[in-house]
């Protein structure tokens, strides 16, 4: 989701904006789906995105399967890359 508007980013505990994730992923300082994997999030994108009319279901799980893995939220942590 891009982050362009202030209504589209997560909040903290005390309710003010984090920068890292949006609305949908993040609110009161906890991942609203803590346990979704990569996958499914991305097939839930893409959904959402063919839905909506934003793109078709094809170019939006190519552009999803590129921006996803380089997130915050679904980087590897740099101690496991070799």
């Amino acid at each position: 989701m891009p982050l362009e508007r202030p209504e589209n980013f997560g909040t903290d505990e005390a309710g003010y904006r984090v920068n890292d994730f949006c609305r949908h992923c993040f609110a009161n300082g906890v991942f609203t789906e803590p346990d979704i994997s990569m996958q499914a999030m991305l097939d839930r994108c893409v959904a959402i995105m063919e839905q909506q009319g934003i793109m078709p279901a094809p170019q939006a799980r190519a552009l999803l399967s590129d921006v996803l893995p380089r997130l915050k939220r679904w980087r590897a942590p740099l101690a496991s890359i070799p």
